[in-house]
């Protein structure tokens, strides 16, 4: 049971708060039906995601095995066997359609189209350098669609590529923590090199910056709440420790992991939220997210 559990990384549960953003960036924060719908809908996600982990530490573990790190994850270790992680994943996948089902019929074709992002990324992108980070971000493109969609509300374009840029970034910067670590131990590594990584990261790092500054203040939500423009010195300050992380520790190899460490990154993370709840109280425009 330890195993199961550990391998569930209920740490990483964190990055399901993202279906949060459909009811901060609508302002229904105060409607109890709301939360009782996205509470639903973040526990499906919270379970899906799960069982994907499982299902790819037994995919992965003959790789993780001589990895550095993950050498010590339950399935990789030898201390739970592939067929009883097999048969948790299952379990946590019927539990996670429960609760999606509780939710909203859109949180359904969410959890389908999460599903299939998953198989595409076990089955294909994860060997594709570049390839299998995207996959990976449109993991959280489908958590924001998924917040949004269970309320009815539409969410901007200016949004979702805040959120894909973000996930971007998290992601490089991942994917060079691990190649700093391991080298070129599997398929997608192989296809990196420090210098394209560090490209990637300040890409991304900055686009990610570029594209919530218009969305505080150009977007139909920055318009009718103009308060919200306020917040863009936080995101900023984020990303910048948050490289300062990458590239003066060495860190970013758990972006879940950083958040809890790093006092300045979730001190960060909560005066975000709490602004941009003020800053979306103020205003009685009808916007969409």
């Amino acid at each position: 049971m330890t195993g199961i559990l550990i391998s569930m990384r209920p740490r990483q549960w964190t990055k399901n708060l993202l279906l949060l953003a459909g009811i901060v960036f609508t302002a229904r924060f105060g409607e109890a039906e709301a939360w009782r719908t996205v509470g639903f809908a973040i526990l499906s996600f919270c379970f899906l995601s799960s069982a994907g982990y499982l299902f790819n530490d037994i995919l992965d573990r003959g790789s993780d095995a001589l990895h550095p790190e993950k050498r010590h994850r339950p399935v990789a270790a030898g201390t739970l066997k592939p067929t009883a992680a097999a048969s948790a994943a299952i379990l946590l996948a019927a539990f996670a359609v429960a609760f999606a089902w509780m939710s909203h019929t859109y949180a359904l074709y969410s959890v389908a189209a999460y599903s299939a992002n998953q198989l595409l990324y076990m089955l294909v992108a994860r060997s594709v350098a570049i390839l299998d980070v995207f996959v990976i971000s449109f993991g959280f493109l489908i958590r924001a669609v998924a917040g949004a969609a269970v309320l009815e509300e539409r969410i901007s374009v200016w949004l979702l590529l805040c959120t894909l840029l973000l996930a971007l970034f998290l992601g490089f910067s991942k994917r060079r923590h691990e190649f700093r670590t391991a080298g070129e131990s599997r398929g997608a590594l192989r296809g990196y090199t420090l210098p394209l990584l560090d490209q990637l990261i300040g890409i991304s790092a900055s686009a990610a910056v570029i594209a919530y500054s218009l969305y505080a203040i150009q977007s139909e939500t920055g318009v009718a709440h103009p308060l919200l423009a306020y917040t863009i010195p936080l995101p900023m300050f984020g990303v910048f420790r948050y490289l300062q992380i990458v590239f003066r520790n060495n860190g970013g190899g758990s972006p879940d992991a950083e958040l809890v460490r790093d006092p300045w990154i979730w001190g960060t993370l909560i005066l975000w939220m709490a602004l941009s709840v003020f800053a979306m109280s103020q205003g009685t425009d009808v916007v969409s997210t």
